[in-house]
């Protein structure tokens, strides 16, 4: 068994991973037939019905050093445009399937990336030294004429992918010029983070990973079962250098002066994986009068919510997109 598997919660995959990843060409293709290896990937995660409805392209593309899984789902005929979708910590590109759905029904052209050590990308699970890794990755990939070919894509973030955005904009405003960013549940502090800081300084000699808890985020019971039990591309533990990526990037981002950029910031009450009062408070300083959109009663996987809650978040990104 190799050091991958031994992090992931489940036995026999109906995938492998490794090999959809070894399958794929550099940069971006067409692919005509999903009999190919990253097939199985597509249906089983319901992407088979999506690709087969647009032009479906994969493909490996290197962003700053790290060797990224990139998928994009395009319109038949002319599109709105492109929008590039960030995932989460400890999710995959395949878990926004029913917003990139979405998406492409309102006739756009979608992009989606696993970070590194995270879905089909390579590298250590679920592991990063520096926040700024990820920044790089995604600046290397909104430069790459491939994902360019209709201008500049607009960026929609989830929790830490949204961080990941805000770290960008931080540093390189320019990337917003597509149109606002859009913000679902931004990471900044997580829940209890002051004791998070003062474990990870009492332990991060002792440990190298801790065991991952899978709180109830999301209403829809039948999602939550399905990472727990069925997901091949969870994994079990969480690297404590990551938590120490983490907090460095908190006290990096609380210290910034903001940017002339508005995006939309989309919001669940019941959220509890990330602070997120404190956040909007820090957000309105980083940006210039963000818009707020908060959903009553919505946990922190927006995208993945129940469907009473996800139908607000997705009228909301309907509205912000016209």
């Amino acid at each position: 068994m190799n050091s991958v598997n031994q992090h992931r919660p489940h036995g026999t995959a109906p995938f492998d991973p490794e090999q959809i990843r070894a399958s794929l060409p550099p940069g971006l293709q067409s692919l005509q037939s999903l009999d190919r290896p990253i097939g199985s990937y597509l249906r089983f995660y319901g992407l088979d019905r999506l690709a087969a409805q647009v032009e479906y392209q994969a493909g490996r593309l290197q962003a700053a050093h790290s060797d990224l899984v990139v998928q994009r789902f395009s319109q038949r005929g002319r599109a709105q445009g492109t929008l590039l979708l960030v995932h989460g910590y400890m999710d995959h590109a395949a878990l926004l399937r029913n917003l990139v759905q979405h998406l492409l029904g309102g006739g756009w052209d979608v992009v989606v990336y696993d970070l590194p050590g995270h879905g089909l990308s390579a590298g250590e699970p679920l592991s990063i030294d520096s926040f700024f890794h990820y920044a790089d990755q995604l600046d290397a990939l909104l430069a790459m004429p491939e994902l360019r070919a209709d201008g500049i894509p607009r960026l929609i973030g989830h929790s830490t992918g949204a961080a990941i955005i805000t770290t960008l904009l931080l540093r390189a405003p320019h990337w917003g010029g597509a149109g606002a960013p859009i913000l679902l549940a931004p990471l900044l502090r997580p829940t209890h983070w002051r004791l998070i800081r003062l474990k990870y300084h009492g332990l991060r000699h002792l440990l190298r990973r801790v065991k991952r808890l899978l709180q109830d985020n999301s209403h829809d019971q039948q999602f939550l079962r399905f990472l727990r039990q069925q997901d091949p591309l969870q994994h079990r533990y969480i690297p404590v250098k990551w938590v120490g990526a983490m907090l460095s990037w908190i006290q990096w981002v609380e210290q910034q002066p903001g940017v002339d950029l508005r995006p939309l910031i989309i919001q669940g009450t019941a959220d509890r994986t990330v602070e997120w009062r404190v956040n909007l408070q820090q957000f309105a300083r980083l940006y210039r009068e963000p818009e707020v959109v908060l959903i009553d009663g919505g946990m922190h996987n927006l995208v993945n919510e129940a469907p009473p809650w996800r139908s607000q978040v997705f009228e909301a990104l309907a509205r912000a997109l016209r």
